[in-house]
C-alpha cells in the first residue's frame, strides 16, 4: 500500500487469563463443509410445527428454573418474516403456557440466526414436559429457504448450572440466539417437525469450530461481513493474514464431491477466509472472555465508550451549528426536552411496552432512532425506550432492531418517514460538513486536551477517528482530505 492510514487505537493489555480452559478436541482452526435442507415455497405464509415431549429440564444458575429453547439459521431468496411462538405443558396436565416472541426479519438473499426460549420453574416432580414451537415464515410464493443447525430442547451447559454466567446469560440475550443456548448444531430441521414438508439438498455451509465448546457453528462465507456465530478478526484490516483465524482444515473433505468445493479459496485442505474469525465463537466469547475480562476493567476505561459518543455528539452539533437538543427544546417550549419524550411515547417503552409503572420518567432512556454513529443528531425524533432496549438498540439501524409494523408506528410517532427508518447511511449531511471542515476536525476538534489524553494506551482522538473511519469507509478517507488541503497528514492523530 502506498497510502497511510490512521491506526486503529491499541487495545489494553491482558490483566490476566480469561475464560475457562479451551476444547482440548477443537483449537478454532477446523471446518466441516455440509449442505442446509431446501425448501421452496408454495404460499405466501408457510407454518413449521415443532414439537417435543419428555424433555428433562435442568436447574440452571441455582435459582430454581430450567430454560426451554429453539433456535437455527435460516437464509431466505426473498425478504421474509419470521415470528416464533413457544406453548408447553406438563405431561398429563390440561393446561398449557404460551409465549409469543418478536419478529424476526430476514434480508433479501441472506442468511439469519433466529431462536427463541422460555424460563420454567421446577418443582421436584416436575422434570417432564411437552412442547411446542409454531415458526411462521411470510414472503412471497415461490420462496427460497434454506435451514441449518435448528433444535429444539432444553438447556443443560455445564457452565450455566452455578451464578458464574448469571449476569452476562441475561444481557443482550436476543442478540446472541441461537448459539446462546449451546444446542446440537448438525441435527436436521425434520427431527422435530410436524409437517411433512418435502426438503431437498441445499446450499453449502461452511461449518467452523470453536476452540471453546467445541461445537462447529455456520460463517458465511460467501458474505463474511453478514456474520453468523463468529465475530471477525481482521473486519478493519483485511485481508486476514494471521493463519490461525484465516484457514480451517476440512475434516470431513474424504465424503465432499467437486461441487462441495467450488467458488471457495481452498490451501492444502484449507477453507480461507478473507477477513478471518475468532477461534471461539459469539457465546463462549460473551460468557468466558468478555465477562471474566469485565471485572478487570478500571474506572476510566469504562469511561471510554462514553467519552467518544459525546466527542461525536458535540462534532454533529457543532458542525450543524446546533446547541444539545435539550437547551435548544427547553428554551423554545419552556418544557423538559427528555419528558417530551416520554410522554410523547405514552410512558411506554417502545419496544417492550414497559408502562409508566415499570418505567418512571428517570429511569427511561433516550434513544437517537437513527444511530449517532452514523451522525445523526439527537432531536424531536428520539424513542423512549427502557434501558435494557436502549443497550440493546445501540448503534443498529431501526430497520435492523424493528419489525415491520413497528417501523410503521416509529414513523407514525416521530414523523419520521418509513423510507428513512429503513434506511442504512451515514448521514450524509453531517459528513459533507466534516469534508468542508476537515483541517478544523484535526486541528483543533480533535485537539482539544481532553481527546488528546492518553487512557490505558489509547489516545482518545485516535477512538473518535477510528469510529468516524468505520461508518464512512468506501465513501471518503478524511486524512487524505486533510492531506489534499495541508499537503501533510494531521497531527493530532496516531499515524503508521
Amino acid at each position: 500500500m502506498n497510502q497511510q492510514e490512521l491506526r486503529t487505537y491499541r487495545r489494553r493489555a491482558t490483566t490476566r487469563e480469561s475464560g475457562y480452559h479451551t476444547c482440548e478436541e477443537t483449537t478454532g482452526g477446523e471446518c466441516l463443509i455440509l449442505h442446509s435442507e431446501e425448501l421452496t415455497t408454495d404460499k405466501e405464509t408457510m407454518v413449521f410445527t415443532f414439537n417435543r415431549s419428555n424433555i428433562k429440564l435442568t436447574e440452571l444458575f441455582e435459582e430454581g428454573f430450567s430454560i426451554i429453547a429453539f433456535g437455527g439459521y435460516i437464509h431466505s431468496k426473498y425478504k421474509a418474516e419470521i415470528s416464533l411462538s413457544l406453548d408447553y405443558c406438563y405431561e398429563g396436565q390440561g393446561y398449557s403456557f404460551g409465549y409469543d416472541w418478536n419478529e424476526f426479519i430476514v434480508n433479501e438473499n441472506s442468511w439469519k440466526n433466529i431462536g427463541c426460549h422460555t424460563k420454567q420453574i421446577i418443582n421436584m416432580d416436575d422434570n417432564i414436559i411437552d412442547a411446542t414451537v409454531k415458526m411462521k415464515i411470510t414472503s412471497q410464493k415461490g420462496n427460497v429457504l434454506n435451514f441449518i443447525s435448528f433444535d429444539f430442547n432444553s438447556i443443560d451447559k455445564e457452565e450455566f448450572l452455578d451464578m458464574s454466567c448469571a449476569e452476562s446469560f441475561k444481557q443482550k440475550t436476543m442478540m446472541h440466539v441461537p448459539y446462546l443456548y449451546y444446542l446440537e448444531t448438525e441435527k436436521s430441521i425434520t427431527d422435530y417437525l410436524i409437517e411433512n414438508y418435502s426438503f431437498t439438498e441445499g446450499k453449502r455451509v461452511i461449518m467452523k469450530s470453536c476452540n471453546r465448546c467445541g461445537r462447529y457453528l455456520p460463517i458465511n462465507i460467501d458474505d463474511e461481513m453478514k456474520t453468523l456465530s463468529f465475530s471477525l478478526h481482521c473486519k478493519k484490516n483485511a485481508p486476514c493474514n494471521h493463519s490461525t483465524f484465516r484457514a480451517y482444515a476440512i475434516k470431513n473433505k474424504e465424503e465432499l464431491i467437486s461441487e462441495d468445493l467450488k467458488d471457495l479459496i481452498i490451501e492444502e485442505n484449507k477453507v480461507i477466509s478473507y477477513y478471518g474469525h475468532q477461534l471461539e465463537c459469539k457465546a463462549c466469547k460473551k460468557f468466558f472472555v468478555n465477562a471474566p475480562l469485565n471485572p478487570q476493567r478500571n474506572p476510566q476505561q469504562f469511561k471510554e465508550d462514553g467519552l467518544r459518543r459525546r466527542a461525536i455528539e458535540v462534532l454533529v452539533n457543532h458542525l450543524l451549528g446546533r446547541n444539545l437538543v435539550h437547551f435548544e427544546f427547553e428554551k423554545k417550549t419552556k418544557k423538559e426536552f427528555s419528558k417530551y419524550i416520554w410522554e410523547k411515547f405514552n410512558k411506554r417503552c417502545f419496544k417492550c411496552g414497559k408502562d409508566s409503572d415499570e418505567l418512571p420518567f428517570n429511569k427511561m432512556a433516550l434513544d437517537h432512532t437513527m444511530p449517532l454513529a452514523y451522525l445523526y443528531r439527537l432531536d424531536e425524533t428520539a424513542t423512549c425506550l427502557c434501558a435494557s432496549h436502549n443497550a440493546q438498540k445501540s448503534d443498529h439501524f431501526p430497520v435492523d432492531y424493528y419489525t415491520e409494523d413497528e417501523l410503521v408506528e416509529l414513523s407514525k410517532i416521530t414523523g419520521l418517514k418509513i423510507e428513512k427508518l429503513k434506511s442504512r447511511d451515514v448521514n450524509e449531511v453531517v459528513l459533507d460538513l466534516l469534508v468542508k471542515n476537515v483541517v478544523w476536525f484535526y486541528d483543533e476538534f480533535l485537539m482539544i486536551d481532553d481527546y488528546q489524553k492518553v487512557r490505558d494506551g489509547i489516545l482518545t482522538a485516535d477512538k473518535i477517528n477510528d469510529s468516524l473511519k468505520r461508518v464512512i469507509k468506501g465513501k471518503v478517507d478524511l486524512a487524505e482530505e486533510y492531506k489534499k488541503i495541508t499537503g501533510h497528514y494531521p497531527t493530532s492523530v496516531t499515524i503508521i
